[in-house]
């Protein structure tokens, strides 16, 4: 019975039972400590020689030995091995957040801050994100902007390509008469490359636009241009999601771009139309390091809308172009 319990507690903290352990396709197991997971590989420290790299589509599944310790990634993130022994539902989750300094190109130049901040967790089936914004812009000492905009998204993969997404998307306006946009959207996506480091996505997505104006606005401007307070707007929208890093004199480069063009199917008054909608971004991250960086983006926000009374035809929107300088980190 002496001898028995002593091998029990042997057996309880060596170094294969305390250890990281990673079950191969061919039947091996390897035992130690995982230091590294990427999209292709993983490294491993045995006890007794130096790391092992393998390939992720040689492991079968593995397991963490305390279960409790997130691994970071070479690519940024944090993978998220506790919450599943199986490699397939393990999860990664990454995040950034900028402040920006706006030039704002219009009838006027006006100069302001806001913030952006992005958060996702991933796996090969699932990706849960969730994007923000707030506004706030003072011009001669007046506030003429304040706002923010949450945009969460699910996304489940039928493969490495094919997706369905559905999302929303809430902008709340403090200032203006239509106060808050509420959109609903749901459609395919195709992404081109499944390297999370990279990314090229096209999306094809028909919701409803709902649009919040306050109350007594309509009867006190134009009565009859609109019937009710809540207007509804059916669309269908294209998007794309890119970014591609490169290297240029040893230096880490990022190239980003996102882009949305909304069409309008129906039109809930006749003297208002409102027929499509661009919201565009393209520009450049530089990387100090692993996590800081400085950004540089244009964005376009253009809407084609205009109001038509007694054979009059009078646009109501016009394009704008804004420029961003970004200080921001990422993990």
């Amino acid at each position: 019975m002496k001898y028995l319990l002593w091998i029990l507690l042997v057996m309880a903290f060596s170094p294969a039972v305390l250890a990281d352990i990673l079950w191969m396709h061919n039947g091996d197991r390897l035992s130690g400590t995982i230091e590294e997971v990427t999209d292709t590989t993983l490294r491993i420290i045995l006890p007794y020689g130096n790391p092992v790299t393998v390939q992720r589509k040689a492991v079968k599944r593995w397991r963490l030995a305390g279960q409790d310790k997130p691994i970071p990634t070479s690519k940024g993130g944090i993978r998220l091995l506790a919450l599943s022994t199986d490699d397939d539902k393990g999860w990664l989750w990454t995040g950034s957040t900028d402040l920006n300094s706006k030039l704002k190109h219009n009838e006027k130049k006006t100069n302001n801050v806001n913030l952006k901040a992005t958060t996702e967790i991933a796996n090969l089936n699932w990706r849960y994100s969730l994007s923000g914004e707030y506004i706030y812009e003072t011009a001669n000492n007046l506030t003429n902007s304040h706002q923010y905009r949450l945009v969460p998204t699910l996304d489940f993969f039928f493969d490495d390509h094919w997706f369905l997404r559905s999302g929303l998307d809430l902008g709340y306006d403090m200032l203006e008469p239509e106060y808050l946009d509420l959109s609903y959207t749901s459609g395919l996506g195709y992404r081109f490359w499944s390297d999370r480091q990279h990314r090229l996505e096209v999306i094809a997505q028909a919701g409803l636009e709902r649009a919040y104006f306050r109350d007594g606005y309509w009867e006190s401007i134009a009565a009859g241009l609109f019937k009710e307070r809540i207007i509804d707007y059916p669309l269908f929208n294209l998007g794309l999601d890119y970014r591609q890093p490169f290297s240029l004199w040893q230096e880490k480069i990022e190239l980003f771009s996102k882009g949305d063009y909304s069409r309008f199917i129906a039109q809930p008054s006749p003297y208002v139309t409102r027929q499509q909608a661009l919201i565009g971004s393209v520009g450049i991250r530089y990387y100090f390091n692993d996590h800081l960086r400085l950004s540089w983006s244009s964005e376009l926000e253009w809407e084609d809308i205009w109001l038509d009374i007694a054979g009059t035809h009078i646009p109501l929107a016009d394009k704008e172009w804004r420029h961003y300088l970004s200080v921001g980190a990422s993990f």
